[in-house]
């Protein structure tokens, strides 16, 4: 049995010519709410360790971002 994994991106330097162009769609998409960052949101410090083994075994959605619990209180 053989297996294998094709990986493909870009490097944001090669396209700095068009990055106005992207602000200009997406920041507004994101202020709106029409375009949602993926993410995974863990509130405490005190479980940054199973934030990073959620990470580590795929059960996070996009960026995984541990969040400071007086700040998730204030959210909202």
């Amino acid at each position: 049995m053989e297996k294998s994994l094709r990986v493909e991106g870009f490097l944001v330097s090669n396209y700095r010519d068009v990055q106005d162009e992207l602000y200009d769609f997406a920041v507004p998409h994101l202020q709106s709410g029409r375009l949602a960052p993926d993410e995974t949101v863990v509130d405490g410090f005190e479980h940054i360790v199973d934030a990073f083994l959620m990470m580590l075994h795929g059960r996070n959605t996009g960026k995984i971002i541990v969040r400071d619990r007086t700040q998730a209180s204030s959210v909202g």
